[in-house]
């Protein structure tokens, strides 16, 4: 037994000390009361020897089955890892890395994150962009004019709640899809004390839309 373990008092060791069931003699029973689970090796024997106790009686107690070292825990199991920007595995499905990759199968991710545009109160998910449109002029001078108002108004009075409306707005290719978006943006920025500011533009928005309004919208 390594001297740096700690010894422990066996069942059987337990009962010798309360029923004498083995007959040993005082010498061992002293050296076994010295076993207490806190000691090592080399501390019962030092302590024994103090004691008058002569070594061997240790190495009889443990062939007796009166102490033993305390059971070593079990090795928790190799777990291979795989790090993202690994080669593939093999065509023939035989990876260096066995069955037991951490890295799902691609069947198994979870889908990409869904936003609810509970802020119109309409309940309907929708699939949060991953990239805004890219901004591609429609040639109508009047819908540029119109979108560019609605968007400015949008970015100052809501610049995160109204995210998702700003891409539908960059998104809208004609005056009627344009049109649609007036009641969203007006849910965005109508509320007080902003509620006259937005009519306001809201007004100009659908004149210049209709064509009532050419004056250059303001920077």
């Amino acid at each position: 037994m390594d001297r740096t373990v700690i010894p422990i008092k066996t069942p059987a060791g337990l009962a010798e000390l309360g029923a004498r069931q083995r007959g040993v003699s005082q010498r061992h029973r002293t050296m076994l009361l010295l076993v207490d689970g806190k000691r090592t090796e080399a501390q019962v024997r030092a302590l024994s020897a103090q004691a008058g106790v002569p070594a061997i009686c240790f190495d009889e107690l443990v062939g007796l089955g009166l102490i033993a070292a305390p059971p070593q825990p079990a090795a928790p199991p190799v777990v291979a890892r795989v790090h993202i920007g690994s080669p593939p595995p093999p065509a023939d499905g035989n990876s260096d890395f066995g069955d037991d990759s951490e890295l799902p199968a691609s069947r198994t991710l979870p889908p990409e994150s869904i936003f609810s545009d509970t802020a119109l109160g309409s309940g309907a998910s929708t699939s949060w962009p991953q990239t805004e449109p890219e901004d591609n002029p429609t040639g109508d001078d009047a819908l540029e004019r119109a979108r560019e108002m609605l968007l400015r108004a949008v970015r100052i009075e809501a610049p995160v709640a109204g995210s998702l409306t700003i891409f539908r707005l960059r998104r809208a290719r004609t005056r009627v899809e344009l049109e649609q978006l007036i009641e969203e943006v007006a849910a965005r920025i109508g509320k007080p004390p902003h509620s006259l500011v937005a009519e306001q533009t809201l007004r100009r928005v659908r004149n210049v839309l209709d064509g009532r309004d050419t004056s250059p919208a303001p920077l």
